[in-house]
């Protein structure tokens, strides 16, 4: 909330010759109050547009049934005006309301007619009843239909005689009446509505049909249903739109036409609406048609993601047919469409499209084809493994690293010599470790008993993916400094007693990471604090910052002993994690005690004066 003194100087502002300042002036008065609501109103003329849209976001921020009394009449005044009266009635919200109650009374229609407008757009007011009188009795149609979208918006089921009434209303009126009703969803208009279908105006009977569907109850259906046979073409389109939207697709001869004819021409809301009547009567004519559209589609466009993955589903509804199959022979498909069509068969795993997914493994299409291989490793079956052998060298890196992956997952120990002789001749280290991976799956033994002919990034790949205590301990210790490391790594994640013995061993490893991991390990179980005095004294200072981490991690306050001559360690990061970790500890008043405060390194000393604060 802006002072005195300082609402007195924007206001002057307001009226500066510079259009900045009386912008910069307008914003700030948005912290104020009422006083500045008249002087922001004035600036709402403003020849400038950035000083008006500033004025009028003010207005708003100020608020209030004040606020929204000195804007009414700005609906009065030129359109500008009055637009910008409105959005800001609007945005004030339900204390705007019971300053409009009395506009409807209005001598002026376009008042009325602005007045139950924004009680429409605000969704609130306790005066519904005068809002129906004006439905039935106005002689104006535009406020008629203004009283009954309002009626809609704030759901007032009480107005339904009245908005039943009003179908028989101007078509104008008719329409408010009817978008209304469909708001209500109300399955005791049905009748009147109903009616509408066999009158003499073609968009009200459109409208009709729309307001059938959104109601959607068991009646309005039947009635779409009955007016099917009876409806013409563009009026049969409309239907068949509603009752999908219903969850109701008629299964008559002409609707799989129509929903194809829908999904092929109509806009993507309408294509959408196909899509799931297509899929609900499982129309096969449908596929091509849903695969070459959706292959139509740029997947980078964040647009087409969402309608890619409906398609997608919509597919899926019909099965393992032949007709998804055929599609990849077809050269009328697009690519994106096979690739489509392929996913579609790897999520339904059809056995049946092998072949023909074999056979798109012999074309030049990557995409085709590593969707292709994608799709046989989630099918699997012998025939499928064979195709994944033959994989194993293919000239595709994805296409290496799916086959491999998918017979390490299936436990394909026939294919383990291809994989093992392939670790000789790749060349991505991804595909790489997948190969360790599925070597590990298929036989772990096997690869552990070669492990002396392998390259130290198989090794260290090995490392980081075994599970077994005997391969982690061996590893850990070979000669490069990388597989020690992640074998170390892998046994810090075991609760063995042999892996905590390794890791007491790993404490005087020449690598000071090694140290590390080791330490982290040991603390975080809660042991060996003998064995962990050593590393408080160690060379490296990222081992000592370890080391007085882990005694941290034992929560005992008789650590903290040890941790005291820390407090003087010559590297400050140390000192911060002494500091820290004897908090934590409970034995912050060792810190306060020590003479720290005089510290060379401002961090320490900031941290010291905390600890100190705390204590006293």
């Amino acid at each position: 909330m802006l002072e005195r003194n300082e609402l007195t100087t924007w206001l002057q502002k307001l009226a500066d010759a510079d259009p900045v300042e009386r912008r910069c002036a307008a914003e700030a008065l948005a912290a104020g109050d009422e006083r500045a609501v008249y002087p922001l109103i004035r600036a709402l003329r403003d020849d400038n547009p950035g000083v008006q849209d500033a004025a009028m976001r003010s207005i708003i921020a100020i608020g209030g049934e004040a606020t929204a009394y000195m804007a009414l009449p700005l609906l009065r005044e030129n359109p500008f005006l009055r637009n910008t009266a409105r959005i800001i009635l609007h945005h004030i919200g339900r204390p705007s309301v019971p300053l409009l109650r009395p506009l409807l009374a209005d001598k002026d229609d376009d008042i009325r007619t602005f007045a139950l407008d924004l009680v429409g757009d605000i969704g609130w007011c306790e005066y519904q009843s005068d809002i129906a009188r004006l439905l039935k009795t106005d002689p104006n149609q535009n406020v008629r239909a203004s009283a009954a979208k309002a009626l809609g918006t704030l759901g007032d089921r009480g107005a339904l005689p009245s908005l039943i009434a009003a179908l028989t209303d101007s078509e104008w009126v008719s329409f408010s009446a009817l978008e209304a009703l469909s708001l209500l969803k109300d399955e005791s208009c049905e009748s009147a509505v109903r009616e509408l279908l066999s009158g003499p105006s073609e968009a009200l009977r459109y409208a009709a049909i729309e307001t059938l569907g959104r109601i959607g109850s068991p009646r309005s259906s039947l009635a779409l249903v009955d007016r099917l046979s009876h409806a013409g073409t563009g009026e049969k389109s409309a239907i068949v739109k509603s009752l999908v939207q219903i969850g109701l697709t008629p299964s008559m001869a002409e609707v799989g036409d129509l929903l194809i004819e829908m999904f092929t021409r109509g806009d993507w809301e309408e294509r959408l609406i196909a899509l799931r009547g297509l899929a609900d009567l499982a129309d096969r004519r449908a596929i091509p048609v849903i695969l070459d559209i959706a292959g139509s589609l740029d997947p980078s466009d964040p647009e087409n993601e969402e309608r890619l993955i409906l398609a997608r589903q919509a597919l899926e509804k019909f099965g393992c047919v032949p007709a998804l199959t055929a599609v990849l022979a077809d050269p009328a498909i697009k690519f994106r469409g096979k690739v489509l069509a392929i996913e579609v068969i790897g999520d339904l795993q059809c056995p049946e499209a092998v072949p023909s997914l074999i056979a798109q493994m012999e074309g030049d299409l990557r995409e085709v084809r590593r969707a292709s291989i994608l799709a046989l490793c989630g099918i699997g079956g012998e025939q499928a493994l064979r195709e994944l052998r033959l994989r194993i060298n293919d000239r595709d890196g994805h296409v290496r690293r799916c086959a491999i992956a998918a017979l390490g997952r299936s436990g394909d120990r026939e294919s383990f010599s291809a994989i093992l002789s392939h670790l000789d001749v790749e060349n991505y280290r991804d595909v790489l470790e997948e190969t360790v991976q599925a070597l590990l799956r298929i036989d772990a033994a096997a690869l552990y008993a070669q492990r002396g002919a392998l390259v130290p990034f198989v090794r260290e790949t090995m490392a980081r993916f075994a599970s077994g205590i005997d391969m982690l301990i061996t590893l850990s210790r070979d000669t490069d400094p990388a597989v020690r490391l992640a074998a170390l790594s892998g046994l810090g994640r075991s609760e063995d007693e042999r892996s905590t013995a390794r890791m007491t061993e790993a404490l005087r490893d020449e690598n000071p990471e090694a140290r590390k991991i080791a330490i982290a390990a040991l603390g975080a179980r809660r042991c060996c604090l003998d064995d962990l005095r050593s590393a408080l004294a160690d060379a490296d200072p990222w081992v000592r910052l370890t080391a007085v981490r882990a005694f941290g991690e034992s929560g005992s306050p008789e650590a903290g002993k040890a941790l005291i001559p820390l407090l003087y360690d010559r590297e400050a990061p140390v000192v911060l994690a002494t500091i820290e970790t004897l908090e934590r500890l409970g034995a912050g008043e060792a810190v306060r005690l020590a003479a720290l405060q005089n510290h060379p390194d401002a961090a320490v000393r900031e941290r010291v004066a905390e600890v100190v604060e705390r204590l006293c």
